[in-house]
This record gives structure tokens, sequence and C-alpha cells, in this order.
């Protein structure tokens, strides 16, 4: 079986590793421009799916608030679970998973206040009034304070791998499964809010990458160890 700080520093390692490639590819390149052109109408100088109903009722206010009571609805079964037994959910388990759908979101919508980065629809090529301005790089306070960066919406789905990152260790399918899920849930969200000219594709993968990070810190602060196969066993028994 893994062991636990193997597992741990591999996964800081593709972390730290993931954080070059993605300021490497998105710094150095147009990727970000490329892709948004796509959804971007020249001659009327608009995103043509900004106000689209499907993509403002369905995709934005109806997927956030799906994602979010799903959130609180996982804590619940999971309480519930953990109070009924024959589970090998510790509370620990619980802990990681739980704070992990509340604190992504939570820590991502602070980000996005603190990083001072506008949405691709204000930016002057888009026919906005605001330059744009890479990671690093600062706007003038004559365009206003941005709030885009990283992609909240995108967070809804990406906050799921707190409860991946939860089970790992004792239920490894159920948790790959809903790994897999999360990165489904968070492209589908983030790139649905790009479509729309509230985000660069570089802002949803940075809410991938924090969300991972987020999740792998909680499970350092509540040590979720792999338990050995006879500890399975003898919880299962009981």
């Amino acid at each position: 079986m893994v062991k636990y700080s193997s597992f741990l520093f591999r996964q800081f390692q593709i972390l730290i590793i993931a954080a070059l490639v993605l300021l490497t590819i998105f710094e150095l390149t147009s990727i970000d421009f490329w892709l948004n052109n796509f959804f971007y109408n020249p001659d009327l100088k608009e995103f043509g799916l900004r106000n689209h109903p499907f993509m403002t009722q369905v995709m934005h206010h109806g997927m956030k608030t799906a994602m979010y009571a799903l959130g609180v609805g996982s804590i619940i079964f999971a309480i519930w679970t953990l109070k009924v037994g024959k589970t090998l959910l510790t509370a620990r388990h619980v802990w990681v998973g739980s704070l992990g759908v509340i604190l992504i979101p939570a820590l991502v919508a602070l980000l996005k206040h603190l990083t001072n980065k506008h949405c691709p629809w204000s930016l002057d090529v888009y026919g906005g009034s605001v330059p744009y301005a890479g990671l690093f790089e600062t706007h003038l306070s004559q365009f206003g304070t941005g709030q885009c960066f990283p992609a909240g919406h995108a967070a809804g789905g990406f906050m799921w791998f707190a409860w991946a990152m939860a089970l790992w260790f004792i239920y490894p399918k159920l948790a790959k499964i809903i790994f897999s899920l999360a990165i489904l849930l968070g492209l589908i969200l983030g790139v649905s809010r790009m479509m729309q000219g509230a985000h660069f594709i570089s802002h949803v993968l940075w809410t991938a990458w924090f969300s991972w990070a987020i999740s792998l810190v909680l499970a350092l602060m509540f040590k979720l160890m792999p338990d050995n196969e006879l500890t399975l066993k003898k919880r299962r028994s009981n």
C-alpha cells in the first residue's frame, strides 16, 4: 500500500511542476486569447453568450446552486454515515471532505478579491476599457478593481477534490470516480463562463490547482494515514 508520506510528497511535487507549466504556458503564450476569440464577436464587440438565458440561468446560477446544495448534502450524508457505523469513514475523513467543500469556494472567492484581475469582457481587446495585465502585473487604479481570477464558478466543481482526497486511502475506487467527476464538473462550469467572456481558461486551471492544493493541505492537517489491510479487515468485521 502506498505510504502516506511518499504519496503527499509526490503530490506536492506534482503541484509545483503543474504551477510551473501553467505559468510557462499562459504567461508566455497567447493561448488564453486564442481560445476566447472563438466566442467573441468582433463586429458586435461582445461575447455572444454573455447574456444568453441558458448560460446565465442554467449554467451559471442553476449549476452554482446545485453544486453548493450537493456540497451541503455530502456533509450531512457523511455525518449520518459516521453515526450509523459500518463504514471505514472516521471523523478525520469527514472533516477533510466537509471543510474542503466549504473552504475551496470560500478561499477562491477571497483570492478573486485579492488578485485584482479583470474579466476578459472588461479588457480593451474585447470591447472593454481595461488593458490586459499578466498574472504578476498590476492594473492602474483608474480601472477599478477586478475580481475574475481565479475562476470562482469552477470551484463548485473542483471542490469535490476534497472528498476524493478524504476517501483516497479507504475507498480508492470511489475516490478516483469522485476525482474524475470533479475535473469534469470543474471544466464544464469553468468553460461555460469562459464562453461568456467571464474568464480565460488559465483562470479555470488555476482554480483546479488551488482546489487540489487546499485538499492536500487538509489531508496533511488531519493526518489521513492509509490504513493497513489488517486494520481494514478488523473494521469491516466489527
